[in-house]
């Protein structure tokens, strides 16, 4: 009996066609969706690193340019932006003239986001844009507050941008930052002669931003020195101004 086998050849090469194509679908699910999760996730905490610059820039000409109210429309991807009042933040920067007769904490607030696909913090705190890992000790400041000493005038101007909400708010999606000035100070504080300026920073609810602010007050722009953990001095110093300055969120 004489068999037809002209099918079998048919059937091997469909399930050989299908076996391929499958392979290929498993192959592109384990490697490339991955990285396609990766780069989505990059450009997100790209996209909020600038947006987090353009509303630090915002807080910068309500404190210094007296305009009175800035709005800014921006997208949160893949993550949530959430704003923490001063008084529950935790964070502070305590200033001392080296005497005591002035010792002054300021608490600060915060603009903090929060990738919901990687371990990216973002925190917009005092005037500093900054972001590290969740989880992580290290840090890096993307937007530098406006801290200076003047060496002709032996002048250090310290500049403290407080924020102030009345809930507590977080967004995802498309969203709007609608703020105001709600009050300024500007206290000018003498400074006797051999003695230094101390700042202490005081991490808050955001997160461990201890080395970005290191890296930033022993820079060339701020030129203090280091004496004990979180706290940093500066010498030749005749004359202190602290500008004091609270940012009130109305709404994201």
């Amino acid at each position: 009996m004489k068999i037809n086998e002209k099918a079998v050849s048919e059937a091997i090469g469909f399930v050989l066609i299908l076996g391929i194509v499958i392979t290929g679908i498993s192959l592109v699910t384990l490697y490339g969706y991955p990285v396609l999760l990766k780069e989505q996730s990059n450009t997100d905490v790209k996209n909020m690193e600038r947006a987090m610059i353009v509303i630090q820039n915002d807080m910068k000409s309500l404190c210094y340019k007296n305009v009175p109210y800035k709005e800014t429309s921006l997208q949160v991807s893949g993550g949530t932006l959430e704003v923490v009042n001063f008084s529950s933040y935790g964070g502070s920067i305590n200033v001392s003239n080296g005497t005591p007769l002035f010792q002054q904490d300021y608490f600060l607030g915060a603009l903090t986001y929060r990738s919901d696909r990687s371990t990216e913090v973002i925190t917009l705190e005092n005037g500093a844009v900054m972001t590290r890992q969740e989880g992580s000790t290290g840090s890096a400041m993307l937007a530098e507050p406006r801290w200076f000493y003047d060496g002709p005038t032996r002048t250090f101007a310290i500049y403290i941008m407080n924020i102030s909400t009345d809930d507590l708010m977080a967004k995802s999606g498309m969203g709007t930052v609608r703020m105001g000035l709600e009050e300024s100070n500007i206290l000018s504080v003498p400074v006797s002669p051999g003695a230094d300026v101390t700042v202490k920073y005081v991490s808050g609810a955001s997160g461990n931003y201890s080395v970005a602010w290191e890296n930033y007050l022993t820079g060339s722009s701020v030129g203090m020195h280091k004496t004990a953990p979180n706290e940093y001095t500066r010498n030749d110093v005749d004359k202190l101004v602290i500008k004091e300055y609270r940012i009130k969120i109305y709404d994201i």
